[in-house]
């Protein structure tokens, strides 16, 4: 029930399953060690991020199961954040804020809704140009700026008002590589397969719900079922 699917694809959920797991052994006496139990844990999901890698080459499989990345990104939490996320499971009780807190590095007084028009600005820049800095990642920096825009965030409406506002956000150093993104997020680049295509809308979904922009996680679903044919 902790679970948004079978396996789980969001790491809110997954982490929660794991924790959920854990207190129910714990409380019938069958787990006494929260290490070794997070042991586990890091490697069932290092397992299944590699099945879902590969599995990630039948169409659409992703959108049901989850591309992997959140589950090796679980794995890397529990190991890098050992102690924190000890202190975690110990605690009788979580919210989703305390998790996204300890996934993300979000305060969790700041991240429940009370985000800053400014704070969104500086976390949505950092994850453009973080996407800049990966080669094969530009497209992703791009669609995400372009759903800003289509939340009407920023005031952009015509070509040369779009790149000043990319300029405003992310500076006069990096140009976007595909304009036409700014005016049809989901349309951009239309040589790219629906199922790539998907996943980049998936991940860029996650990250807008991640810091609670829903206007923009709603206009990404919609396009997302758009594309999958759901309307």
């Amino acid at each position: 029930m902790y679970n948004e699917n079978l396996l789980g694809t969001s790491d809110v959920s997954i982490l929660k399953f794991y924790y959920a797991s854990f207190k129910l052994q714990y409380s019938k006496g069958k787990i006494t060690d929260v290490s070794r139990f997070l042991d586990d844990c890091a490697k069932i999901s290092e397992d299944t991020s590699l099945i879902l890698k590969l599995s990630g080459l039948i169409p659409f499989f992703n959108l049901f199961f989850g591309t992997g990345r959140e589950q090796k990104h679980i794995a890397e939490i529990i190991r890098t954040k050992r102690e924190e996320v000890e202190k975690l499971f110990m605690q009788d009780d979580i919210s989703d804020e305390t998790i996204k807190s300890l996934l993300y590095g979000i305060s969790p007084l700041t991240h429940a809704g009370s985000l800053t028009k400014e704070e969104i600005l500086q976390l949505i820049k950092e994850k453009i140009l973080k996407c800049y800095s990966i080669k094969g990642k530009k497209q992703l920096g791009d669609r995400i700026f372009g759903y800003l825009l289509a939340s009407e965030l920023l005031p952009a409406y015509t070509p040369d008002e779009r790149l000043e506002e990319w300029h405003k956000l992310v500076g006069t150093d990096i140009a976007p590589s595909d304009t036409k993104l700014h005016a049809t997020p989901y349309l951009n680049r239309s040589n790219v397969d629906t199922r790539t295509l998907l996943k980049h809308l998936d991940s860029i979904r996650e990250f807008y719900s991640e810091i609670d922009l829903m206007k923009t996680v709603l206009i990404i679903q919609k396009d997302m079922d758009k594309l999958s044919g759901k309307s």
